[in-house]
């Protein structure tokens, strides 16, 4: 089953207040959402639309980002921003039921959402482990990169996908997580040792998942509250880890083993 992405230019939205760090999606973050989601969504209307730069306008003709459209009737610019971003999700969502996720943060939307309860959902970090392309590799040599490691990268999603599935359905025991992580591990390992052969530099990433919890799931993510060890990280003077802790869920959507949030934060330093 592939996976999308709804991304968008780095906006901070504070209530009424709105700070454009830049009208282009940004380059770090375009490069790594590239190598692990199919299909990237850059959601536009006719009130506010920043428009396509150069990166976009060439993954566009490559077939791998697409524009939805949606109606927004007006209200503030945060309003509309906003709106157009979870909107462009949850039609997504509905049309291709957990095939979507909406992607937030430094390098791309920021915001305060009327769509989150808080305390209802999970927020997943894996940190120091998954290494991303960096800022200036070439878009052709990454789709050309997860074309020839392709086994690699489904292998790393499907792994992921599992632990957020033993998430949603906590109460299993240590045992069945254990495994999963386990899985998790070997799958990070061959991704890092097919990195290295990549034609582009390389550098770690943090990434935080938000998921929507069954309503026992919040109770019983207490079992698994403290930082877990993940990996002896294969990067000299890095520690890699995965913690879990109690966060927000998206109103109206069900909980299935895909995130609906995802925000990315990334290293200095360069392999």
């Amino acid at each position: 089953m592939r996976r999308g992405l709804v991304v968008s230019p780095p906006i901070r939205v504070d209530g009424e207040r709105v700070a454009l760090v830049s009208a282009g999606l940004d380059p770090q973050e375009i490069r790594s959402n590239l190598l692990f989601w199919d299909k990237l969504d850059f959601p536009h209307q006719i009130i506010i639309d920043w428009g396509p730069d150069a990166d976009a306008q060439f993954l566009e003709s490559a077939g791998v980002l697409q524009r939805t459209r949606v109606g927004i009737s007006g209200g503030s610019i945060g309003d509309i921003l906003r709106a157009v971003h979870v909107g462009a999700f949850r039609l997504l969502d509905k049309n291709e039921p957990g095939q979507w996720s909406i992607a937030t943060g430094e390098r791309s939307l920021s915001f305060a959402s009327n769509d989150i309860d808080e305390g209802r959902g999970v927020l997943v970090k894996l940190y120091n482990a998954i290494p991303v392309p960096n800022e200036d590799a070439s878009l052709v040599d990454i789709l050309e990169f997860r074309q020839k490691r392709r086994s690699e990268l489904l292998a790393l999603r499907h792994h992921l996908e599992s632990v957020y599935q033993r998430v949603i359905a906590a109460g299993d025991g240590p045992l069945a997580w254990n495994t999963e992580v386990e899985q998790l591990q070997k799958a990070i390992a061959d991704h890092l040792k097919a990195g290295r052969e990549a034609p582009f530099k390389l550098r770690l990433a943090d990434i935080s998942a938000s998921l929507n919890l069954i309503s026992i799931g919040a109770y019983a993510l207490s079992a698994y509250s403290m930082g877990l060890p993940l990996i002896p990280s294969m990067i000299a003077g890095t520690t890699a880890g995965l913690s879990l802790e109690v966060g927000g869920a998206l109103k109206g959507r069900e909980a299935v083993s895909t995130p609906f949030k995802y925000v990315s934060s990334y290293h200095k330093e360069i392999f």
